[in-house]
């Protein structure tokens, strides 16, 4: 009988093993291979086909994705490449006598606005910005400035509905680093709206007029005075199509705040408290856990709208179709439930 016992443990255990390795084998399968899916981006005869992959350059930084699907771009060597997402083929190059050192592809248009940069001294670096429609190739020169000890553009957000712009910079000198946040209005006029701070997180209303920004400490302001809407430290996750921004609470991951103006207009509980990572694409606001999606700003914020692995990493969602990078660099999408 002892015997019976030992054999049916050892039995227990290996097809244990069998089946976990087995399962993530598969898994990982699944992602490399795709599922051949395909969103139309656009009515009639300007439907693009999604496909599902594409390897990746090596050496790439900020990866973006068009709000209709039909590209990807991303910064190399001081250029930013457009290509095609059906099929990985290259679109376009935007090259410029001066380094490119940042982009942004708009949430809702095939306008891209980057900006490059020229040590003017030592010290003082002159930056443009300077506008690329995708369709048409043309180039437009926005608006220059110069900022001492210039290290990086950390973020930029912008509203193609007010025409305003805010940037934040980092400065570094030897001893001392700095975050400002500018702001450029429709007419080009350039304003600092907050320094001796560093931000982590930024995000500007696409209607009014207001940036919301989170510094290190995880406090919380409104264009230039610290904001006291919460009793507890929480992180700005993103912004929804009517305006409303949405904060998660640090700590326990337990619960997101949804504001509008200067209220809590509403609460999610959340049941799963493991969040890997937060998305926002100014439509939606989206956590990512380690095996599944949900869209917080969705009506049901609780369904579980597309699946992930540990053997993929999240990039972004458009429309329906989720964008994810496996760990040899291959871009792979899937279809998503499209949330309400």
């Amino acid at each position: 009988m002892k015997n019976v016992l030992k054999y049916l443990l050892v039995f227990t255990i290996i097809s244990t093993i069998i089946t976990y390795f087995g399962l993530a084998t598969l898994d990982n399968y699944i992602y490399k291979v795709g599922q051949s899916s395909y969103v139309e981006t656009n009515k009639g005869s300007n439907s693009t086909k999604v496909m599902e992959k594409i390897k990746l350059e090596d050496g790439i930084e900020d990866l973006q994705f068009a709000y209709n699907n039909k590209y990807y771009t991303y910064l190399k060597d001081s250029k930013v490449y457009i290509n095609y997402a059906e099929n990985g083929k290259n679109y376009s190059v935007i090259e410029d006598e001066n380094e490119i050192c940042y982009f942004k592809l708009l949430y809702d248009k095939n306008l891209i606005v980057y900006i490059t940069k020229d040590d003017y001294s030592n010290t003082r670096t002159q930056l443009d910005i300077k506008t690329y429609d995708i369709e048409t190739k043309r180039q437009n020169e926005y608006n220059t400035f110069y900022v001492n000890y210039f290290s990086r553009v950390k973020d930029m957000n912008m509203s193609p509905l007010i025409n305003i712009i805010y940037i934040n910079i980092e400065t570094k000198s030897t001893y001392y680093t700095n975050n400002i946040i500018y702001r450029v209005d429709l007419f080009n006029s350039m304003s600092q709206v907050k320094t001796n701070l560093i931000v982590n997180n930024m995000i500007m209303l696409q209607k009014r007029d207001r940036i919301y920004y989170e510094d290190d400490e995880y406090n919380i302001y409104l264009s230039a005075s610290y904001w006291s809407m919460f009793k507890m430290d929480v992180e700005m996750i993103g912004i929804d199509q009517n305006d409303y921004l949405y904060f998660i609470d640090k700590d326990t991951h337990s619960t997101v705040y949804i504001v509008s103006g200067y209220n809590i207009i509403d609460t999610i509980k959340l049941n799963d408290t493991n969040v890997v990572k937060t998305y926002t694409n100014n439509i939606g606001v989206y956590l990512v856990y380690p095996t599944y999606v949900i869209n917080v700003a969705a009506d049901n914020p609780y369904e579980r709208i597309g699946r992930v692995s540990e053997y993929v990493e999240f990039e972004a969602i458009k429309g329906d179709i989720m964008y994810l990078r496996t760990k040899d660099n291959i871009l792979v999408t899937t279809k998503i439930k499209q949330s309400k």
